[in-house]
């Protein structure tokens, strides 16, 4: 069976994201860093240090005209315009068809998508970046 976006529930704060594009990465989650490195002393043994960075970053690809692009946008305008009060989203990835879930906390919008007129469906792109990221996996149907 194929991967299917009707298959994709993706939520933030609740809200259901609809109207991606058909890309092959309309959902994009993408771990930031390494889970640690190897340091080598001057005798050529090495230890592996734990990297303290569990933060991912999240790209979505929206059509033009979604209803998800206005609640995007007015989320990172509350993010932009109120750099004080404004809070951090809870982003919810699940794949209905094979299980795997994804969770993503503390996150913020860190790229402007860019609005583009022509004779293409104009979708836009949304980047956030998130403190905390957690992965599960299934072995999918």
């Amino acid at each position: 069976m194929e991967f299917s976006l009707s298959d994709a529930v993706l939520t933030i704060n609740g809200n259901r994201i609809t109207g991606f594009e058909n890309a092959q990465d309309a959902i994009s989650i993408a771990p930031i860093g390494d889970d640690g490195d190897i340091t080598y002393g001057t005798s050529g043994d090495g230890v592996f240090v734990h990297a303290c960075n569990q933060g991912a970053t999240i790209t979505i690809k929206i059509l033009q005209h979604a209803a998800a692009n206005k609640l995007l946008m007015d989320l990172r305008n509350e993010q932009v315009n109120n750099s004080k009060t404004s809070a951090p989203s809870t982003i919810s990835y699940k794949d209905l068809r094979n299980g795997d879930e994804f969770l993503l906390t503390k996150c913020w919008f860190t790229t402007s998508p860019t609005h583009a007129r022509g004779t293409s469906h104009n979708g836009y792109t949304w980047t956030l970046k998130a403190t905390k990221a957690e992965f599960k996996l299934t072995e999918g149907k």
